[in-house]
This record gives structure tokens, C-alpha cells and sequence, in this order.
């Protein structure tokens, strides 16, 4: 008899164990035994495509029901897990829509035995009798959930069972062992106004009869729901980030635990509770230690208070003669202050405070949000600026040299014209002297770039002709020239050399082989303003099936419709339908086009264990080898199973899309090593099986280029595919047991005495 390529044993156990079910191979039993409560019926809930399920519900009264589709929700329990969308994305996690009869609006919602209270973290409330709950902090993911909603007399209730995470057991027996509970959730420590106590919250573990504390990995001590735990008890140091974790326990064990990085903030002591009997020292700024250099200022440094350094968009910075800075408290500020003088504050998110308005020393700049609720604290340190004498000028002085730096830079299709500056300051600019600016860039896209001349963090030019515009082709390489006298103002200490990338065009690579500024009395002559095109890109042949198409090197080519995709010859790899690459080589590529059949009927597979094999070829239909293309990496082979029964109940479809249970064999080795045959079994059948009917699909899946995968079923029916070991067995005897040894005659004998090996 023909005897499949041998297969790890845990593998092959692993998967006999699922489809020796005698009725059945989906078979759906939760974990906790629950006496009174039937779990057995699923209803699918398509609103998430999969990855969900939901139990009707159990009521005492006929006016609760609870609806599985949305054309039932009116007035109904309805529950559903979905990946959020539009306004019902409100945590950008998934929740659970939770809606009951208008009648009782004072209802109560419980999920894992705990209270739902409305306005605690993770409930959204949009009517007396409609709860949007975070799954995040209240469903245990791939686990079952109780929800229980219970009227305010408490006469009416109505249970049901979420499942999250596509959970079926295919278990046939039932068992009823705690486990250890899982990992909390939703792990979070958030410090008080004082910065003395954390309060350490997380979801509610259903099974969990206590939670512990950790630190860095060592246990602390036993912890509820929001408990507290102080930096003084933890000896916890101002400026250094700690593990703070949490796991959940119950009579079999302990969880995992779940961790957050906690940084302990420095205690700002400016600020008091506002009662009249609370008093604290003033803060002394001269105690901080790190500050930061305000943006185009050789003088000044600032610093945020409070860890308040997310709330500052923009951090401090000099536009011209100017400090500018942008917050994201509000679109407008209640108040601003400046070392205690209040500054009218500007219609936007954002303040302009001229640089003479900051004294030598220290500065105290607050900017209280619109609704007073919420204020920025940041410091300022104004240096005296030192008297220098001005650096002599030096003809022919190289001073801006850089080279081999690469922009990525995103398409932009309108908005902004320039975009994604490439900034180089503080430049020295002097008045009547020339300038002469080199790039040699080169860009995958055609690009415009534009190179400026200005004063740092101000739209004030140096030359009148206000920068220099130049385009470059896709995948050329150019040098530009720009020469120019600095003749508007006069000149500046400050300035910079800046190129804008980010011109209305598709995304890009630019790479700057070098940038360049140097100064000059009188520009060397032949040096002049202008665009060389150094290197252009190289063309190549995309053939496909023998049509040959040239693309420019580092351009894009669009494969067609084939189903199958297209295999390159020249790379060893696989194309997709309509995917699109960049060239940057000659290749050529042939379509896809494989035959998958499947060998009439099925035979005993006699060695050991035994049990029932369908055999799969595929062939090639065009003029690509079978051989060359299925022992390619990006191609796999195996062979799908299941029952003649949910076979025919599911349409009599069964291929990689198939919803319902079957076995996923994949192929270990060719048979007789032809190249395009192999086997597929299912093993170690129970007896009470032998004469079930089984059926066997054997596919080919191609991985292609971009990730995308496609596979290829063979065409399956009743009467050339459908058997039983009983039935198999049968048809050997009758032709003589032909071929067969002694040993392995017994085995066949075993199956029509229905014997169990």
C-alpha cells in the first residue's frame, strides 16, 4: 500500500485529538461549569467577522429578549463586541453596546459579578438605558464573560455569555478545575495633585480573589482596585522610573503580571490647595538642574514644570525678536503671565512674547487653559549675553559642508507648498559679500526643492531674489548652483541655509551627497547659478510571458489580473494579481497558472498509527516546471479534512475560507518523491468512527512579493471523495488484499471487526 512521509507525533496528536469527534466537530464548553446554564448554542455575530460570539438570553419574564442583530435593536438587550468606528469609537478600543427597555431605566449592569457604574473609566452613557463599556477594561479578552442586567425592583433580570477572542473548544469532555486567573488589564498609576500617593487601578480579573502588588519584581504587598501606595513607603526617588506591577490570584494559582513604567516626578511646591490654612515655600528655579536651550537663542534656556512637557507642542523658541511657544490646553488661554504681570492673551493655542519683555535672571511664564482648570508652568533663564568682537571676515570661507544625509520626504497632493525643512544655523551673513550655495542631491520622485537665505525662525531674506527654486527628474542626480550677494537688511549673526523638500509631488527619497555654503568677495569665475544633471537612471525590461515592457530605473511596473499571480524567474520570487513594484534590475516572469485534483476515493494508510489517506497532484498548466515552482519557499502544500457531515451541511464547499472545523494537514515530503503528489491523514480514528465518512481537500498557498497569500483547492464531491476506514477496508479485501503483508493484513481485518487499536 502506498504509506505517507512520516509527520512529528505531537503534531499528528494534536490533530487526531480534534477530529475524532463522533458527532460533531465543533463543540462549544466553557471552562467553568455552570449547573443551571446551557452554553451549548453560539449565535455568530457578524458585525465583527469573526471575532465574537454571543448566548441569548435566560429571563423571567417574556418583554426582556436580547437581539443578535442590529434590525432588532429597538428597545431590545442588544450586545455586540465591534472594532469602533465613527463617534462609537470613543476609546479607540472595542466595546460593548449595552441597550434595555426604556421602562426601567434605573436598571443595573453587571459583567464578571462587579457592578457597572455609570461614569466609571471605560463607560460612555448615552441615554437612561444605553451604556457603551470599553472592552479594554471590563471584557477579559479570549475568555467568557457573564453580562447581567437586573430592573431596579429587582423582579426582572436577563444573563448572557460573551466570548471573546473566536473561543470554541473542541473538547468532549467537560471540566470543571479553577484555574489560575488571568493577567489583570488595563494596568494604570496615576500620582495625585501633591505628587505623594499613586493610585494603581486595573480591570477586574472575574475569577481573582485577590491581586498583589510588585516593585521592580518583588512583591510588596496585597492590593485592591484602586488602591494606594505611597512614594515615602515605596522609597521611591524624585526623576527615577520604577516597574510597578500587579497580578491577580485565586485558590489555583497566581496570574502573570501585568506591568507599567512609572516615572516619579519632582515635587513643584509653587502651587497650593487653595486653603487659606495651607501655605508652601516659593519655588527657588535656581535649583533646577537641567535646562534647555530656547530654539535660536545663544542666551536664553527654559524649563517645564510638573512634567507638563506633553503639553507644550511647540517648546519655546525665538521667531526674530520674539519668544514663541504653542500649548495644547485649549484653542485659547483664560490667562497669561509673565513673572507675575498678566500679558493679553492671543486668540490661538499659542503665545508670542517679545524678548525684551524677559529680565536677566530668572522668568516665570504661566498660561492657564480656557476654563481655568488646567495651567503650563515654565521657567526661564536669561543669560548675560558676552561682549565679543566681531569675528573678522574670511574670504573663501567654507561655512556650511555637509554630505550624505537622506531625507525621506511624503507626498503632499495640496495645503502647504513647502514642507520638511533641511536646516542648517547659526549662519554669519554679512552685508555686500557673496555667497555661493552647492547642493548635489539626488531624488526616486521628480522633485522641486527651494534653498532660502534668511534669518533663523523669521521670513526675513538675505538676497533679494529670496531663495532659489530647481527641479530634479525622478532617479536623477543634479548639483545646483545658486550664487547670491547679501543685500537685504543688515546682514545678521543668526542666520541660516535652508532647503524646503516637501514641494506638492509624490513621496520621495532625497539623498544630499553634499551642502554647501561659502562666502566670497568676488565668486570664482565659471561658478554661476544653474541645474547639472550629473547621472540619470538606467532603463530596464520587465517580460511578462514574453512581452517585454521597458521601465526607467526606480519606476514602478503594475502586474495584471492573473489569478494566480506571476512567478520571476529571475529572483525566485512571486507577484500578486495587481501588485506593484519598483524596478531596479531586468527580470522576467511568468504567469501562475497550477492544477490541483484529487486521486479518487481514499486508501489506509499502514503504518503506523493507521488510519484514513487522500491524496492530492497538482499539476502546471503552462510552461512553468511543476517541480521548479513548488519547491520554492513562497509556495506550501497540504490537505484539508473533515466529516461528510458538516461537509454537506456547509454547502458542500471546503477550502482555506471554510468557517467550520477541519483538520489543516500540510504536506511533509512528496510521495515516491514525484514532485507534485502527496498525502494527507487523519489517524488514530476511534472505533465508533470507522464507518463515519470523512473527506479530503488537498490545496496549494502562494505567499507572494508583498505578504498577500492565494490558494489554489481541488474540486471535492460525495461520490469520488467521501470515505470511511470501514468502507476502505472493505474494498482491499475484495481485491485480495493486494500487496499487502501479513501485518499489514491484520490491520485491515482490525477495521472490519471494528476492533480499536
Amino acid at each position: 500500500m502506498n504509506i505517507i512521509s512520516k509527520k512529528k507525533q505531537g503534531v499528528i496528536a494534536i490533530i487526531c485529538a480534534i477530529a475524532m469527534v463522533v458527532t460533531s466537530l465543533t463543540i462549544y464548553n466553557p471552562r467553568e461549569a455552570k449547573a443551571d446554564t446551557d452554553y451549548s448554542q453560539l449565535t455568530y455575530d457578524y458585525k465583527n467577522k469573526g471575532e465574537a460570539y454571543m448566548k441569548g438570553a435566560e429571563t423571567t419574564k417574556s418583554q426582556w429578549r436580547v437581539a443578535v442583530d442590529t434590525s432588532q435593536s429597538t428597545g431590545d438587550i442588544v450586545n455586540w463586541m465591534t472594532t469602533g468606528d465613527g463617534n462609537l469609537n470613543f476609546y479607540g478600543d472595542m466595546f460593548m453596546n449595552v441597550t434595555w427597555h426604556g421602562v426601567y431605566p434605573d436598571a443595573t449592569l453587571e459583567i464578571n459579578g462587579v457592578k457597572v457604574e455609570k461614569g466609571a473609566e471605560g463607560v460612555q452613557v448615552y441615554a437612561a438605558a444605553e451604556i457603551h463599556v470599553n472592552a479594554k477594561n471590563w471584557i477579559n479578552n479570549n475568555a467568557y464573560n457573564v453580562v447581567k442586567v437586573t430592573s431596579a425592583d429587582e423582579t426582572q433580570y436577563v444573563t448572557f455569555i460573551v466570548a471573546t477572542g473566536n473561543k470554541v473548544d473542541t473538547s468532549t469532555e467537560e471540566s470543571t478545575e479553577l484555574q489560575k486567573p488571568a493577567a489583570p488589564t488595563g494596568l494604570v498609576a496615576n500620582i495625585n495633585d501633591l505628587k505623594t500617593n499613586y493610585t494603581i487601578a486595573f480591570a477586574n480579573v472575574p475569577t481573582a480573589t485577590s491581586y498583589k502588588f510588585y516593585l521592580n519584581g518583588t512583591y510588596v504587598k496585597d492590593i485592591t482596585n484602586g488602591g494606594v501606595v505611597t512614594i515615602e513607603e515605596l522609597k521611591l526617588e524624585e526623576g527615577k522610573t520604577y516597574t510597578f506591577g500587579v497580578s491577580a490570584v485565586n485558590a489555583a494559582g497566581e496570574s502573570d503580571i501585568s506591568t507599567v513604567q512609572v516615572k516619579v516626578p519632582s515635587k513643584e511646591t509653587e502651587t497650593s490647595s487653595g486653603s487659606t490654612e495651607e501655605t508652601t515655600e516659593a519655588f527657588d528655579p535656581s535649583t533646577i538642574t537641567e535646562w534647555t536651550a530656547v530654539g535660536g537663542s545663544t542666551t536664553m534656556s527654559y524649563y517645564i514644570a510638573n512634567d507638563a512637557a506633553g503639553k507644550v507642542s511647540v517648546k519655546p523658541e525665538m521667531h526674530g525678536d520674539n519668544l514663541y511657544a504653542a500649548f495644547t490646553l485649549a484653542a485659547k488661554f483664560k490667562s497669561v503671565s509673565l513673572n507675575g504681570e498678566a500679558i493679553e492673551p492671543r486668540g490661538g493655542a499659542d503665545v508670542e512674547i517679545a524678548k525684551t519683555s524677559f529680565k536677566e535672571g530668572y522668568n516665570k511664564l504661566e498660561v492657564t487653559d480656557f476654563y481655568g482648570k488646567e495651567t503650563v508652568t515654565v521657567y526661564f533663564k536669561v543669560a548675560k549675553k558676552e561682549e565679543t568682537t566681531t569675528k573678522p571676515y574670511k574670504d573663501g570661507e567654507v561655512l556650511v559642508n555637509e554630505s550624505n544625509v537622506t531625507k525621506e520626504v511624503p507626498a503632499y497632493e495640496g495645503g502647504d507648498y513647502w514642507q520638511n525643512e533641511y536646516n542648517n544655523a547659526p549662519v554669519n551673513y554679512v552685508e555686500g559679500k557673496k555667497y555661493v550655495a552647492e547642493v548635489v542631491v539626488s531624488s526616486t520622485a521628480a522633485k522641486k526643492i527651494k534653498m532660502v537665505f534668511q534669518r533663523v525662525g523669521i521670513w526675513d531674506f538675505v538676497d533679494a531674489n529670496s531663495g532659489y527654486e530647481a527641479e530634479i527628474a525622478a532617479g536623477n542626480k543634479v548639483k545646483i548652483t545658486y550664487v547670491f550677494e547679501a543685500t537685504q537688511g543688515k546682514g545678521t549673526d543668526n542666520g541660516n541655509f535652508d532647503i524646503y523638500l516637501g514641494s506638492v509631488a509624490d513621496a520621495t527619497t532625497l539623498v544630499f551627497e553634499s551642502k554647501k555654503l561659502t562666502t566670497y568677495n568676488e565668486v570664482p569665475a565659471g561658478v554661476q547659478t544653474g541645474v547639472e544633471v550629473l547621472s540619470a537612471p538606467a532603463t530596464y525590461t520587465v517580460t511578462v510571458d514574453g512581452t517585454p515592457t521597458s521601465v526607467t530605473e526606480g519606476n514602478t511596473y503594475t502586474f495584471g489580473d492573473n489569478a494566480q499571480g506571476y512567478y520571476d524567474t529571475t529572483n525566485s520570487v512571486a507577484y500578486a494579481s495587481g501588485e506593484t513594484i519598483t524596478v531596479n534590475s531586468n527580470i522576467t516572469v511568468t504567469s501562475i497558472n497550477l492544477n490541483v485534483a484529487m486521486q479518487k476515493g481514499a486508501s489506509v494508510r499502514l503504518a503506523t498509527p493507521t488510519g484514513l489517506r487522500f491524496q492530492t497532484v497538482i499539476t502546471s498548466g503552462n510552461d512553468i516546471a511543476v517541480s521548479d515552482i513548488l519547491n520554492k519557499d513562497f509556495v506550501t502544500t497540504g490537505t484539508l479534512i473533515t466529516t461528510f457531515d458538516l461537509f454537506s451541511a456547509n454547502g458542500s464547499v471546503l477550502d482555506k475560507d471554510s468557517k467550520y472545523t477541519t483538520l489543516d494537514i500540510a504536506n511533509s515530503g512528496w510521495y515516491n518523491d514525484e514532485v507534485g503528489k502527496f498525502c494527507g491523514s487523519i489517524i488514530k480514528i476511534k472505533k465508533d468512527n470507522y464507518e463515519k465518512k470523512f473527506i479530503g481537500v488537498g490545496y496549494v498557498t502562494i505567499t507572494y512579493n508583498n505578504g498577500d497569500t492565494y490558494s489554489v483547492c481541488a474540486d471535492v464531491n460525495e461520490t469520488d471523495n467521501a470515505r470511511s476506514i470501514y468502507y476502505v477496508a472493505n474494498a482491499v479485501k475484495d481485491a485480495g488484499y493486494k500487496n499487502c503483508d501479513e501485518t499489514q493484513k491484520s490491520i485491515i481485518d482490525k477495521y472490519l471487526a471494528k476492533e480499536a487499536f
